[in-house]
């Protein structure tokens, strides 16, 4: 039996599964928090204010790429730290991290000070917003850096693998959140109200989260003077390695609406980023589901099971395919409907964006389970070049298209770009572990031919629809949704059934993990044991 299928009473297992479940839920939770109050909000401070909104987010994503990667430390450092019972390093690790982003918001709040005008001019903010611009951007500055600051202290509950409760936390702290939006853009306030509600927000999750900390780790202790040299080095030396991969993240996210601004209207950028919020959702799906991964490929690295851990890395690929392709495909076929269903009539501009990052993200999205394995086997160097390449190349090539194709032109850029360094690193990655790259081709192929073809089942029933020239409102369109996406489903669940896409070792994998889903699709899975 391989590593993969580890044994139902292993511990290590199960808390992988639980945890990945209880990071599911509570990202659920926060998407449908996002989904539900941004046309509230667009609503109440129109499409520009939502824009120097949106920007205030790409802002801090890139200062926060300033930090040397320290901040990706914490929760492996603490984990390894409480495993072995050094509970005064795991202080260490919360002091340095605290210290060091207290230092660290100095010199990011000196250089917004410098550099706010020429900033909101690069956006070109109208001169009616400029106030509202200055005040939302220096407030969120500060509360970014201040959340980094409190980020070492929550890191302690996610290092102890406290899943369950640092997102029972997340859920209550959005309570507030939600009340207060309303609050504040129903008196009149707008944006420097929904700032405003962000500082009480933050408040209350520090206070929360503190006490958290308290009451898991009886043993924590802050002091302001105890910065342990060493401590600071060695997080350090790991953050920056991550480092170099995380910019490619933040510049293929973000940098397509700061072109936007620039070259087009801050206006744009407010539909650039409801299309990229839906496939954000679908990126968080997979990183989710992708999240077990690496410490199971690292314990498979660290006993010398080479062979075993690439049939892992295989078989996990499929599994990421089989569930992520359908539903980048939906999006696809399915992104004018969702967004009218989401925002109404007017957004047809987001609709376009859906469909072109979803082609862009999709591969991309599968690729994960071949970058924890590049970690896991201490082989980050491997993410580096392509992560520079994708940067430079959806820079250069979001700038050229937009000059020539518009508005569209940035999430094409994107796309390519995105691509291209993803199939570079696997090839890379493949060449190191001498694994011919057309074995994972082979393991995604047969889902994402299942998927289009389900999908174009799907495009046939529009077309049939349309011959009636049916007037939807929303809430038709959110039950038409709901059909198609049990026909897609249904489409494409038969095909892996009929085409016999899943094996027997794919059958007790599943009913191992995941039993409940185990019940509800086993009649897909094929029946008898393994030799």
């Amino acid at each position: 039996m391989t590593a993969l299928m580890l044994p139902e009473n292993n511990s290590l297992s199960k808390k992988l599964v639980r945890n990945t479940l209880y990071n599911i839920y509570g990202k659920f939770w926060g998407v449908l928090v996002t989904i539900f109050l941004t046309p509230y909000i667009i609503q109440h401070i129109g499409v520009e204010r939502f824009g120097v909104w949106a920007i205030v987010a790409i802002i801090t994503g890139y200062f926060g790429l300033l930090d040397f990667g320290i901040g990706l430390s914490f929760v492996k450092y603490i984990a390894e730290f409480y495993t072995k019972k050094e509970y005064s390093k795991i202080n260490d690790v919360v002091n340095c991290g605290i210290i060091f982003y207290l230092l660290f918001a100095i010199f990011i709040i000196t250089l917004t000070l410098i550099f706010i005008n020429p900033l909101l001019g690069l956006f070109k903010v109208p001169l009616e917003l400029l106030g509202e611009a200055k005040f939302v951007f220096l407030t969120g500055i500060i509360l970014f850096l201040a959340t980094n600051a409190i980020g070492s202290v929550g890191a302690v509950v996610f290092g102890l693998q406290r899943m369950a409760l640092a997102n029972k936390l997340a859920i209550l702290v959005s309570i507030p959140n939600i009340l207060g939006t309303i609050f504040f853009l129903e008196k009149g306030y707008g944006l420097p109200g929904l700032m405003v509600n962000n500082i009480i927000i933050f408040i209350i999750s520090a206070l929360v989260t503190i006490a958290a900390c308290y009451k898991i780790f009886p043993e924590f202790k802050f002091n302001i003077f105890r910065f342990n040299k060493e401590m600071f080095r060695k997080l350090f030396n790991f953050g920056w390695k991550i480092q170099i991969a995380k910019v490619s993240g933040v510049v293929s996210n973000q940098t397509d609406k700061i072109i936007l601004a620039n070259f087009l209207s801050l206006g744009l950028v407010t539909f650039y980023q409801l299309g990229s919020y839906i496939i954000n959702c679908a990126i968080i799906l997979s990183s989710l589901l992708g999240s077990a991964l690496m410490p199971v490929f690292s314990e498979l690295e660290a006993k010398g099971e080479i062979a075993t851990l690439i049939k892992a890395y295989l078989k996990s690929t499929k599994y990421l395919a089989m569930v992520v392709i359908p539903v980048f495909i939906f999006l696809f076929v399915a992104s004018s409907r969702i967004m009218f269903m989401w925002m109404g009539l007017g957004y047809e501009k987001a609709s376009l964006i859906i469909q072109i990052l979803a082609i862009a993200w999709m591969f991309r999205t599968i690729v994960q389970s071949a970058e924890s394995l590049s970690i896991a086997i201490n082989k980050p160097q491997l993410l580096a070049a392509p992560a520079v390449l994708i940067t430079l190349l959806n820079i250069t090539l979001s700038i050229v298209l937009i000059k020539k194709f518009g508005f569209y032109g940035a999430a094409w850029g994107t796309a390519l770009a995105v691509n291209i360094g993803a199939f570079y690193f696997m090839v890379r990655l493949h060449k190191s572990l001498k694994v011919p790259v057309w074995r994972i081709f082979g393991a995604v192929t047969p889902y994402l031919l299942s998927a289009i073809f389900a999908g174009m089942v799907i495009y046939g029933t529009d077309k049939i629809l349309m011959l009636f020239n049916l007037d939807l409102s929303r809430f038709s369109a959110m039950i038409l949704l709901f059909i198609q996406a049990l026909i897609f489903n249904g489409v494409y669940l038969g095909i892996i059934y009929f085409a016999r896409l899943l094996d027997v070792y794919d059958s007790e994998f599943i009913e191992l993990k995941f039993p409940k889903v185990y019940s509800m699709i086993k009649f897909l899975l094929p029946r008898g044991r393994r030799s």
